[in-house]
């Protein structure tokens, strides 16, 4: 059974981004369900493990659609987005793809593997009794963040657009740093005469992350995706998830205006901080206000939020898990990973 599996994968076609410390042909033999982390509507995810251990990688499995169908069109759409996007890019707080697979339906994404999970993993999964994020990693969190989709906005030419930001699409790495994960429905705008990404249409964005001008334009472009980032710092604030039930019959954002305006400061941020971070809170959350703005041309560029958050957190040393690890990052991503100079 394992022969022919590898065997119907010999011929397929593989293709890699990085210099790699394993083989491809390795990986499919240890797509078991007993190796499963992750599910969703388009596929598994699968914690592997290669060449006796030392190298770990998370492999996104598609699932098996029937030829021709609408599941079938969107996943091979999924498997093109991942693969024009995170395959031609390069930067820390961008979760890297190492290789990918298509062999007729079966389509395997080969990424670094994030052994923290997702910062929505760490942040709401109180019952795991897992890691408390101080205020320190938050604002690390927020910022490493902000530069991946700063990259995506300004330095990649033409501009991409990421289309669902949110809290399970940040992926923490073994010191807490965060990349931006999960580009299926992201796209690599046209340029336009004013420079600036042209809006482009179709379903994105998750519930609670979605810019308010969607619902009437059906478009979105870089101003959507500092939206859905702005939600995400109110979320690193507050604690909360933007659907969660305590919010009522309000959204985040709403919810945190007023609460600020009837009931202060304290009772928006999260019970389990160090109010001794008060004042570098209280300008996070002024961020993402800026960011949710309604009227998308009031919300500021993600160049711009980048520079807002390293001025707060140049008053705010690191602490936490992993804190002198972090303070002394070479910034290679992983001890797996051959870095290959001439692709950077």
């Amino acid at each position: 059974m394992r022969a022919s599996k590898s065997g119907r994968l010999s011929a397929s076609k593989w293709r890699s981004f990085h210099k790699l410390h394993f083989s491809e042909h390795e990986i499919v033999d240890c797509l078991d369900e007993r190796n499963v982390i992750g599910s969703g509507s388009s596929g598994k995810v699968y914690r592997v493990e290669l060449s006796g251990g030392e190298v770990v990688v998370a492999v996104k499995k598609l699932n098996k659609t029937a030829k021709g169908g609408e599941d079938d069109s969107l996943n091979r759409d999924v498997f093109a987005a991942e693969v024009e996007t995170l395959g031609t890019i390069r930067h820390k707080s961008i979760v890297r793809l190492w290789c990918c697979c298509s062999s007729g339906d079966c389509k395997l994404l080969v990424y670094e593997y994030m052994p923290n999970g997702s910062l929505a993993d760490v942040l709401h999964s109180h019952c795991k009794g897992g890691v408390l994020l101080g205020w320190p990693e938050r604002l690390r969190i927020g910022l490493d963040a902000a530069e991946g989709l700063s990259y995506l906005h300004h330095d990649c030419v033409p501009p991409i657009v990421h289309r669902d930001v949110k809290s399970s699409n940040l992926l923490l790495d073994a010191d807490y740093g965060a990349k931006v994960a999960d580009f299926g429905i992201a796209k690599i705008g046209q340029m336009t005469g004013t420079k600036s990404p042209e809006a482009m249409s179709g379903i994105a964005g998750s519930c609670g992350y979605i810019a308010p001008e969607y619902v009437y334009t059906l478009r979105v472009n870089e101003k959507s995706d500092i939206y859905s980032f702005g939600i995400v710092l109110l979320e690193l604030v507050t604690g909360k998830q933007p659907t969660d039930l305590e919010l009522g019959d309000k959204d985040m954002v709403k919810w945190v205006c007023t609460t600020l305006d009837q009931s202060g400061l304290e009772t928006v941020i999260d019970p389990k901080l160090d109010l001794g971070f008060k004042e570098e809170i209280s300008k996070v959350i002024h961020i993402g206000l800026l960011c949710t703005s309604p009227l998308p041309l009031n919300r500021p560029s993600m160049r711009k939020v980048v520079i807002m958050l390293q001025e707060v957190s140049g008053a705010v040393s690191i602490s936490g898990p992993n804190a002198s690890k972090r303070s002394k990052s070479s910034g290679k991503l992983s001890p797996y990973y051959v870095e290959d100079i001439n692709s950077v």
